[in-house]
């Protein structure tokens, strides 16, 4: 899965009067992991599916998304030791 580390940035004067951790929230729901804020200057950074990107940027109280970096998060590659052994 291609996955996105992005900047978030929050309008102070939303006409929801969401907050911070209230837009945060909302992120990690749209599957954001690794998420951080940053109160004084209203950023969040997360690592996020990057096909949800565009989910977060239309949320009301974002102003504005960037994306820093993308990259492919594949499954953790199998352990030999772990697979079954074929009987010769």
């Amino acid at each position: 899965m291609w996955m996105s580390n992005v900047l978030i940035v929050v309008d102070r004067n939303n006409p929801d009067h969401n907050s911070l951790a209230d837009l945060a929230e909302a992120v990690k729901l749209a599957g954001a992991e690794n998420v951080n804020l940053d109160q004084d200057s209203q950023l969040i950074e997360a690592d996020m599916p990057t096909h949800e990107v565009v989910v977060v940027a239309a949320m009301d109280g974002i102003s504005y998304v960037r994306s820093v970096f993308s990259y492919f998060k594949g499954d953790s590659p199998t352990d030999e030791s772990e697979e079954p052994s074929e009987a010769a």
